[in-house]
């Protein structure tokens, strides 16, 4: 039983005839009378009783005929969806983010919720390799993340680089004097490390920093996690640096912010997908929307 057979059975129910059936379907009344004698043979039933002029439904036919409009309503949402998808008007697109990353990645979704507000949008919070894992296994569309040194692999749209500020709790700006610090300044006060990752060289950047100024930094925790870093900091745990990454100003409530001049790096934000994969209609506008 296929759904052709159940189409053509809802439409002899719906007419109550076969020949009517047959013109409405515009295929011959033989063909759609052995349809029926065979349905009735393969579920082992009569599913209309037929006389000369008297046309009655069974009881099974009866079941037959609303599971036949179920799965056809079924159907014919699913075409619709697929539709859809395919227009680029529905669908998932599956985004990977890592903490760095995550506020920039808020303005875009509200742009792309504006364009094509019935597409779902999935997030998955991770550290780049994490990301990299998910992009890697089909597992996310696209990944926003620091630049990596490595990227030969992706396709790749560079967003506003970013400068790194230094973070201290709040209840100890007092202790900075101006606008900005120095590494001498921050070596008074236990420092948590951003952790090493690989296919990027902030933590090296950091550590070679100290050294050009011959300054040894009181590590007390290394975290690979930025929100985590920022949220030990605002604990009055020590102090960090990190990217500045526009982050909302809700995620500094108990912290401040400074400039490190003496710290002339910068990291660049990107979103990347694999290079030469097939990818989602709604992916696709979410990815040319980034700019």
């Amino acid at each position: 039983m296929d759904i052709r057979q159940l189409y053509y059975f809802r439409e002899i129910v719906n007419q109550s005839s076969i020949s009517k059936a047959a013109e409405t379907l515009h295929i011959a009344q033989p063909p759609l009378s052995q349809l029926l004698k065979k349905l009735e043979t393969e579920l082992g039933t009569t599913l209309i009783h037929r006389y000369r002029k008297k046309w009655e439904l069974t009881e099974t036919g009866e079941t037959l005929y609303h599971y036949a409009e179920q799965m056809i309503m079924q159907m014919q949402d699913v075409k619709q969806r697929i539709q859809e998808v395919e227009q680029g008007i529905a669908g998932t697109v599956r985004i990977g983010v890592s903490s760095a990353c995550s506020n920039l990645l808020i303005d875009y979704i509200s742009l792309y919720r504006k364009q094509y507000p019935n597409v779902k949008i999935n997030i998955i919070n991770g550290n780049s390799d994490e990301l990299l894992k998910r992009l890697e296994q089909r597992e996310i569309d696209l990944a926003f993340l620091l630049r990596l040194n490595n990227s030969e692999r992706y396709e790749i749209k560079a967003l506003k680089k970013q400068p790194y500020v230094v973070i201290v709790p709040a209840r100890w700006a007092t202790s900075f004097s101006d606008s900005h610090v120095t590494f001498k300044q921050i070596s008074k006060f236990p420092f948590i490390m951003l952790g090493a990752i690989e296919g990027h060289s902030f933590h090296a950047d950091i550590r070679r920093a100290f050294e050009e100024h011959q300054i040894e930094p009181n590590i007390i925790i290394e975290c690979k996690d930025i929100s985590m870093v920022a949220s030990l900091v605002s604990k009055g745990l020590g102090v960090s640096i990190i990217p500045s990454m526009d982050y909302a100003a809700t995620f500094f409530e108990d912290l401040t912010l400074f400039e490190l001049k003496q710290f002339n790096y910068s990291v660049e934000p990107v979103i990347l997908k694999l290079k030469d994969a097939p990818t989602s209609k709604v992916a696709t506008q979410f990815w040319d929307g980034v700019d």
